[in-house]
């Protein structure tokens, strides 16, 4: 009878009480990770979010963690919910730091945080002039604008340091600067390029393909689509906000007039009457009324982004395309836009046409499959335009022009013109859809592009490469951009060493972290390591013996498993991930979003943390005997899942080895009391 009660009791504590297990890790900031079921909502959900993380303030280490702003509320997949905060401090931003809570119906079911105690002043010491003037003689030859972000906390190095945040934007090789507002120091930079009623009309892309449908705008000229896309308008903008408008009116109203004054020359008065060092000034075209001139001719800028040349309008909720071209001048000649079924064929332009109707098609289908997925419209996830430069080459007069990337300053998708060997770069449906999933994480995570979490931001472009085209290819197949070379491709995810790619950490192409990442040692190896992550995607899906551990596939239906699949990256990488994350915390956070997302199915979390394993990164999940919810513990909820068991009958070959600790060959009443009398010793 006692025991009995105490089964009973034991119960019923386990939907009134959390049984919270925790993974620490060293990194920024003192990180938390906690899973179960922790708290049942009551009431509205933000306040009841905030209600537990003041109840669990001790475990968080911060006193003031319930108060920290509302980053976003998102929903999910399958009755998911998620909460991000960013930590503040006496109103200043921290980089990086954040609170992600995240909820399966009423219930938190797990969290994570990574968040700092500090104690800085956040009167600034250097302006937001002075800071971007620290920078401008880096580029004071260059065509290359700046433009202020924000005032932040950033930790580095256990250090929190207040910062000017400043990007300094160019086409090729854009940068975001952190300048202490202290001492004027620039204390680090981040990488922000990432490498690799309409009418409908028809064409052949560069596959020689038919394409049937094409979307593109109906009239030979229109206006640039905003102040926010390169020449000369960011120019002009930057221009007209710092010096020809002091009296604060918007950009369409502003008129330069910058005086010298009493200034020496190559400097001008801003609006403080202060002489300013001002590069905009060597340009040709710059001068009073520069903002009523509708181009400018950039003395040593190799290629000029004219007229726009094809565009999608039809569908402005999930994200607009424009589609530009930027060799050998441009479309010109938009005739063919001006039927009812316009075509693009061969022609003296054939190369431009092609690339036009290969990067449109691909950005179509890319925004179609993330929209009817995981409602995620757009390159921000709210519609936002996609901007994409075909046929781009840095080469003037050139030909060669072998890769594609992502500008995150200008939110603008490039493709090479290609050439020895390689077609131009949006032949390939995964580097298209690759270069617009940098998008999509500069968006969401915005892991920075350096060390591990450039590896997986990588990685994440090559995996949703993949899944795009496997949706609209055939199943797709295992390599990244063979469309675009004429023989070979640029990765494996079966075999990542085929192309340099490490397998396993110890693999002796694995690159080991780097304190000075940069472009000559790959920012601490984000195109070598991603082959980590890559593999792990191939190994869940379908399936494989790697390195002595054998991963199986989350489902024996190779379509099944990849849609679970693309279902945990996504929302793993949507709501759980955080800027500086590394492998070793992108796996715990991968099996919490695992977790929440099918919280009833332990063959997945036992594949993902299987396919983790066999790359040298965690270890595999060990089946314990009364382990029932093999989360490597045995309390409370195990007795929840074991009586689950008992009334839905019928238990599978793991939950029969799990969860017959009397050895009788079934599963009953006996069974929770011997489980219950192993908790209490």
């Amino acid at each position: 009878m006692y025991k009995l009660y105490t089964i009973t009791l034991l119960i019923w504590m386990s939907f009134s009480f959390s049984a919270i297990t925790m993974e620490t890790g060293v990194g920024g900031g003192q990180i938390y990770f906690s899973s179960g079921q922790l708290h049942h909502l009551k009431g509205e959900p933000e306040s009841s979010v905030r209600n537990y993380l003041e109840s669990i303030q001790n475990k968080l280490g911060h006193e003031n963690a319930h108060k920290f702003p509302l980053d976003y509320y998102k929903d999910g997949k399958y009755g998911t919910r998620h909460f991000s905060f960013q930590q503040a401090y006496n109103g200043i931003p921290v980089f990086g730091r954040y609170i992600r809570v995240h909820i399966q119906g009423d219930i938190i079911t797990s969290l994570s945080s990574n968040i700092d105690n500090i104690d800085i002043s956040v009167v600034p010491i250097i302006t937001k002039s002075g800071a971007m003037d620290i920078i401008r003689p880096v580029y004071i030859s260059t065509s290359t604008y700046l433009k202020y972000q924000n005032l932040q906390i950033y930790i580095q190095n256990s250090i929190p340091h207040l910062v000017h945040s400043i990007d300094a934007v160019s086409f090729e090789d854009p940068w975001r600067y952190l300048v202490d507002a202290h001492t004027g120091e620039i204390i680090d930079r981040f990488p922000l390029l990432y490498e690799e009623g309409p009418v409908i009309g028809s064409g052949i892309n560069l596959l020689n393909e038919a394409v049937d449908t094409i979307y593109v705008y109906e009239g030979s000229s229109f206006m640039p689509i905003g102040q926010d896309l390169v020449t000369p308008y960011l120019l002009c903008e930057e221009y007209c906000w710092d010096y020809g408008d002091c009296g604060g009116g918007s950009y369409s109203d502003c008129v330069v007039s910058p005086q010298q004054g009493n200034c020496e020359n190559g400097y001008i008065l801003d609006c403080n009457g202060e002489c300013f060092n001002d590069w905009y000034m060597q340009f040709p075209g710059v001068g009073n009324g520069f903002c009523n001139d509708p181009w400018l001719d950039y003395a040593e800028e190799d290629i000029v982004l004219g007229p726009y040349n094809m565009v999608d309008e039809s569908n402005p909720s999930l994200g607009n395309i424009y589609t530009i071209n930027s060799y050998g001048g441009f479309y010109t000649d938009l005739s063919y836009v001006n039927s009812e079924t316009p075509e693009f064929t061969e022609s003296s332009t054939s190369l431009s046409h092609k690339s036009g109707v290969s990067a449109h098609d691909y950005q179509r289908k890319t925004l179609d499959y993330f929209w009817n997925h995981h409602g995620y419209s757009g390159i921000d996830g709210n519609g936002k335009r996609t901007i994409s430069v075909v046929n781009y080459t840095n080469v003037a007069g050139g030909l060669d022009q072998r890769n594609a990337f992502y500008n995150a300053a200008l939110d603008v998708l490039t493709y090479g013109l290609g050439g020895n060997g390689y077609r131009p770069f949006c032949a390939a449906q995964d580097i298209v859809t690759h270069e617009f999933t940098h998008g999509y994480t500069a968006h969401t995570s915005g892991l920075i592009y350096r060390n591990q979490a450039g590896a997986m931001n990588e990685s994440m472009s090559d995996v949703f490469g993949y899944l795009v085209e496997a949706e609209y290819q055939n199943g797709g197949d295992w390599t990244q951009g063979e469309d675009v070379h004429y023989t070979g491709a640029s990765r494996s995810f079966i075999n990542p060493p085929d192309y340099n790619q490490p397998d396993h950490v110890d693999h002796p192409y694995f690159v080991a972290y780097n304190p000075n990442p940069q472009w000559s040692n790959d920012f601490g190896g984000v195109h070598y390591n991603s082959g980590i992550t890559n593999k792990i995607m191939y190994l869940v899906i379908a399936g494989d013996t790697h390195y002595s551990i054998e991963v199986p596939p989350l489902e024996e239906n190779l379509n099944a498993s990849r849609q679970a699949a693309a279902n945990i990256w996504f929302a793993w990488s949507s709501f759980y991930l955080d800027p500086e994350d590394d492998f070793e915390i992108g796996r715990v956070k991968m099996l919490q979003a695992c977790n929440d997302l099918y919280p009833d199915n332990f063959n997945y979390y036992q594949t993902i943390a299987s396919g983790w394993a066999s790359t040298g990164i965690g270890s595999e999940i060990v089946f314990t005997p009364g382990d029932l919810n093999q989360d490597q513990s045995i309390n409370i909820l195990d007795i929840v899942e074991l009586v689950n068991i008992i009334l839905n009958g019928s238990p599978d070959e793991t939950q029969l080895y799990l969860g017959d600790l009397n050895s009788d060959g079934s599963i009953n009443i006996l069974d929770i009391i011997e489980l219950v009398n192993l908790i209490l010793g």
